[in-house]
């Protein structure tokens, strides 16, 4: 299980195993010699394949020069020609999103720019209690609009029954997705996703939200080249909240477009964004970094469709009235509380279900069918099942004859492939590797069930799923300073595919501890000859497991710590245990 400095590890259980990816080694106190920069940062950055100074240097400063050429998207040609022929012929354009926050942003992003170059344009997003996607009667309620063309965003690429009806009622359609194709591709215009087996494009990671950033901005090079520039700047913070909410890998073209993103975030001129970074109460560092987006923005966003309406969010981020975006961001607000609060009485219940159905000595994956728990926070219940049990899980609402869930995934396994091998077994279902979601009829749930339980079997051992907390590296005392905690900042922007990292330090002495509020504890602890503070956040519980002056190991954060001017260390502990356990 690899932790996150933004987000508390479960605490240990004696049996979980710590274990650090890499150690500072002599070639990285060389390459931190040349680079004036910490030993440990060179060491997270070897094992992260940044081998070399010059492989270093580039992380560290992301550049337009990592952007590929939307033009090698498969369909592009056929997308923008149609697009601006509705443009200019002033056809009734539809933008059909997702509920969550990468369709809510792609949708915000399409419907924006084609609103500046003078298009007729509305958009639709789905109920959570909807079918995803795209679907034959959304195709059918375009028809009663008198809609022209269908652009899809952060979905369509499934949709071969809503396809093929679009081309019975004679509405084009073009679909710009990133979800994985199956077999078969509907019937489009155009089909822009650069998962296609036929794509050209050499980098498959972009979000919905990037893949319609680079259509749009294929389409200005080609028409309009001279409002390229402002489109660039304008629009790449909402690629920045798409990129890292979906969790896509922020590597390769995406570490520039999410690094440039979070500055625009910063400075953002769209009142709706002002209005829910203020609601969210983001302290002001003078930057923003990926947690802000993970843990506050996102949240809200989602919250939107979790618990009303996805149209709510995407309503705040269109608007250009700041009294509506208050009044927005406001009832947003609430609902990401209501959420909390949904969440945690859901959650209580699935685990008391986990415990009486579940073995939980030999079963592989878990599967949890209650009612009464909203569409929107199932997602939330699996991903906090995984979390605790340590193994792959999914959290089903059964209403109406049917239960409706998602799954979250832990150890490699691919959840994708197993709906695969269930298509007899479910209704629907569709999604990522790690992440799914899916409707069974609740009569054939317990063959659901069974089959699942007989896949993750053979697919996993129960030795895969033991609870691991793995470090990024294994940090030497003398090497936990100032300078490196400094430089964790560096490594931004941090998500999928570049975490925060985590530390593990060995054998410091404890000094001090004592409780704070809200459950949290502090103290400090001597390293290699220096004391240093640290916090540790909802583990007051957990203080009588140490004595003062005992020899303890750590998984930590290193933090700048500013109070009253001064600048310090600090560590943010993660989790800690006596030396030697």
């Amino acid at each position: 299980m690899s932790v996150s400095p933004s987000v508390s590890v479960p605490h240990s259980p004696r049996s979980a195993r710590w274990q650090a990816l890499t150690q500072v080694e002599a070639c990285d106190r060389r390459v931190a010699a040349r680079l004036d920069i910490s030993p440990v940062s060179a060491a997270i950055l070897r094992a992260r394949g940044h081998d070399s100074p010059e492989a270093i240097e580039a992380f560290f400063s992301p550049h337009p020069g990592l952007l590929r050429d939307a033009a090698d998207l498969p369909d592009i040609e056929r997308a923008i020609d149609r697009l601006w022929k509705a443009i200019q012929d002033r056809e009734s354009i539809l933008i059909f999103g997702d509920y969550d926050v990468d369709g809510i942003t792609s949708t915000a992003l399409m419907v924006r720019s084609l609103q500046k170059l003078g298009a007729q344009v509305s958009y639709r997003l789905p109920e959570r209690d909807e079918s995803y996607g795209l679907t034959v009667a959304a195709v059918d309620e375009a028809a009663t609009r008198k809609i022209a063309l269908i652009v899809t965003t952060d979905c369509g690429i499934t949709a071969i029954d809503a396809a093929r009806r679009a081309r019975e009622l004679g509405i084009d359609l073009i679909i710009t997705d990133h979800h994985e194709p199956e077999s078969e591709l509907p019937e489009a215009v155009a089909i822009v996703n650069p998962k296609r087996a036929d794509s050209k494009y050499e980098f498959t990671g972009l979000s919905g939200c990037g893949v319609v950033y680079k259509l749009m901005t294929e389409l200005l090079k080609r028409y309009q080249p001279t409002a390229l520039s402002s489109f660039s700047e304008r629009y790449l913070d909402l690629v920045a909240l798409s990129t890292i909410a979906d969790c896509v890998p922020l590597h390769d073209e995406n570490r520039y477009l999410v690094a440039r993103g979070l500055h625009q975030l910063y400075g953002t001129r769209k009142k709706g964004l002002r209005a829910l970074i203020e609601s969210a109460n983001i302290r002001d560092k003078g930057f923003y970094v990926g947690g802000d987006v993970s843990f506050r923005l996102a949240p809200r966003l989602n919250a939107a469709g979790r618990l009303d309406s996805p149209t709510l969010a995407l309503r705040l981020l269109l608007s250009n009235d700041e009294a509506e975006c208050a009044e927005l961001a406001a009832q947003i607000e609430a609902l990401n509380g209501q959420r909390r609060t949904d969440t945690d009485a859901a959650l209580l219940e699935a685990h008391e279900l986990v415990e009486r159905e579940a073995n939980l000595a030999d079963d592989r994956l878990l599967i949890a069918a209650g009612s009464g728990w909203r569409r929107g926070v199932v997602g939330l219940l699996a991903a906090k099942l995984v979390d605790k049990y340590h193994r792959p899980a999914f959290a089903l609402n059964i209403e109406n004859g049917h239960a409706h869930g998602s799954g979250r995934s832990c150890a490699d396994f691919d959840l994708h492939a197993l709906l695969e091998e269930s298509r007899e077994l479910i209704v629907s279902g569709g999604g990522h590797a790690g992440a799914c979601g899916l409707t069974v009829e609740t009569k054939r749930l317990p063959e659901f069930k069974e089959h699942a339980l007989e896949y993750a079997a053979d697919k996993l051992s129960m030795a895969e799923l033991v609870p691991r907390h793995t470090a990024d590296c294994e940090a030497p005392g003398r090497d936990v300073t100032l300078q490196l905690a400094q430089e964790m900042v560096q490594l931004e922007p941090c998500g999928s595919g570049n975490h925060s990292p985590v530390l593990l330090l060995r054998n410091a002495r404890l000094q001090t501890a004592w409780p704070l509020k809200a459950d949290h504890s502090k103290g400090r602890m001597m390293v290699d000859g220096q004391s240093i503070e640290w916090i540790w956040w909802r583990s007051a519980d957990r203080l009588p497991e140490f004595e003062r002056g005992s020899t303890v190991d750590c998984l930590f954060v290193p933090e700048v710590n500013e109070y009253r001017g001064q600048t310090s260390l600090q560590l943010t502990l993660k989790d800690m245990r006596v030396a030697g356990d």
